[in-house]
């Protein structure tokens, strides 16, 4: 795998992800990196800023010791995720009462080692069991009022004595999505929530032809949601809710699907210019993330050009190539990403999750995005990639016009401000509007599917 797949991901379902997503630095995390706790949204990497996954998870600790730090003793854990810890264990291990004593006598021998509460009372094991890819894990977590939790870790069936302190972070949200995976896609994913509601998974959606996803929902009896990596199926979801309350949904992982076939860099309609190395990276990331490849799905380019890659690092050439890339299904729609490269000496990437999500007819297709970025500051423009009959595009708040722009066959930019949530619609040279969507510069609620947090 070369190191673009091997990130991929990291990159694209989500769209979820974001900020600044160094291919090199988060291929080399994803291999060492054994946990994702439901935890902050945003976290260091090197010089590097990455959002986690719709800013419910972000890649946690793991290298050196946990600091306890005050308040990791004492106090109430916060209402949000009091009832996650309060969950019964799960895992094919939570009956087998020795080896959980043994897990918490452990930590109970040197709680600071683990930044972690010195009261038994205050411990929980949330997980234990045996998983795919000769994988043990155990989570333990401390309810205090900063609550941590960590992954003890080994071979299939070791000792609570001969596993390993992994990776710890705090505990900021209700859900647990905890993913580890080799090269070569062995290991497992694994996601759950507070005791008392339903979950269930969904498989392979339908993308239809008026841009809408169609789903069928499977119940998981256990409670939770574990899959091993090298079976995920392609689309395949997590929802967690009682009745008719969705309380969290999101994508299970990527099913690490190399893409099949060819795609033509021509951008459609002649959108742009052709920038091959980027739209093959942005297909490659796709059929990764979704599993969408095989004979009926096609690949195309709904737009492309060059890019100017401002890297404050000095990686790189500097001269780079962008490409949005649609997954074109049997039913007509497809999600796409977008997906800017560098050059040399070892291609960088970036994507930006208003860059993603999921059209019908990739002719009448309205992107408005903030393009993908190198250094720490977001752009102050949008992109625009319109019908290519589309001449004029206007921004509007409140059914007023907030800004506006010319086309030129379809394509064009204009400044804006961040944090916005407008209506863009375009025109063609009648004046008649061949395309409308809500623009919402809202990381969090960006992707192919977004998730859904209902807490």
């Amino acid at each position: 795998m070369n190191r673009l797949t091997e990130t991929l991901d990291d990159i694209a379902e989500q769209a979820k992800l974001y900020d600044v997503t160094d291919l090199a630095i988060m291929g080399a995390n994803r291999r060492r990196r054994t946990r994702v706790f439901a935890v902050t949204a945003l976290a260091l990497l090197a010089v590097t800023c990455v959002l986690g996954v719709a800013a419910l998870v972000r890649p946690v600790n793991t290298i050196g010791r946990p600091e306890v730090g005050p308040g990791r003793q004492d106090g109430d854990a916060p209402a949000l995720v009091q009832p996650l810890l309060d969950t019964p264990t799960r895992g094919s291990l939570a009956g087998d009462i020795n080896f959980i004593k043994d897990v918490l006598d452990r930590v109970l021998a040197d709680p600071d080692a683990y930044g972690m509460p010195d009261d038994r009372a205050r411990l929980r094991v949330l997980f234990a069991g045996d998983l795919p890819g000769n994988r043990r894990l155990v989570i333990v977590a401390g309810s205090t009022d900063r609550p941590r939790m960590i992954d003890l870790t080994g071979r299939r069936g070791a000792a609570a004595k001969n596993l390993e302190l992994t990776a710890w972070g705090d505990v900021e949200e209700p859900v647990v999505r905890n993913e580890w995976r080799t090269d070569n896609n062995a290991g497992y994913s694994l996601v759950f929530g507070p005791e008392g509601y339903d979950v269930s998974v969904s498989d392979r959606p339908r993308y239809l032809l008026d841009g809408t996803v169609q789903r069928q929902w499977t119940p998981e009896p256990a409670g939770y949601i574990m899959r091993d990596t090298a079976k995920i199926a392609g689309g395949a979801r997590v929802r967690i809710s009682r009745g008719s309350t969705i309380f969290y949904e999101g994508r299970l992982a990527s099913p690490g699907t190399q893409r099949t076939g060819t795609i033509d860099p021509n951008p459609l309609y002649g959108r742009g210019k052709p920038a091959p190395r980027a739209a093959k990276a942005a297909a490659d990331a796709l059929a990764y993330s979704t599993g969408l490849v095989g004979p009926d799905i096609h690949y195309v380019v709904l737009w492309s050009d060059d890019f100017v890659v401002d890297d404050p690092n000095g990686g790189g050439s500097g001269v780079g190539q962008i490409a949005t890339v649609m997954a074109v299904t049997p039913d007509g729609g497809g999600p796409y990403i977008t997906l800017a490269t560098d050059t040399n000496p070892e291609p960088n990437g970036r994507d930006h999750p208003t860059g993603s999500g999921v059209f019908g007819d990739p002719e009448r297709a309205l992107i408005v995005m903030r393009l993908p970025h190198f250094n720490a500051e977001q752009p102050t423009t949008v992109q625009i990639v319109a019908p290519p009959a589309a001449v004029r595009l206007d921004l509007l708040r409140d059914g007023t016009v907030f800004k506006s722009t010319p086309l030129v066959n379809g394509v064009g930019q204009l400044g804006l401000g961040l944090g916005v949530e407008l209506t863009a619609r375009a025109y063609d040279a009648q004046g008649a509007v061949v395309a409308e969507r809500i623009f919402t510069d809202d990381r969090a609620a960006s992707g192919t599917e977004p998730e859904v947090k209902g807490w």
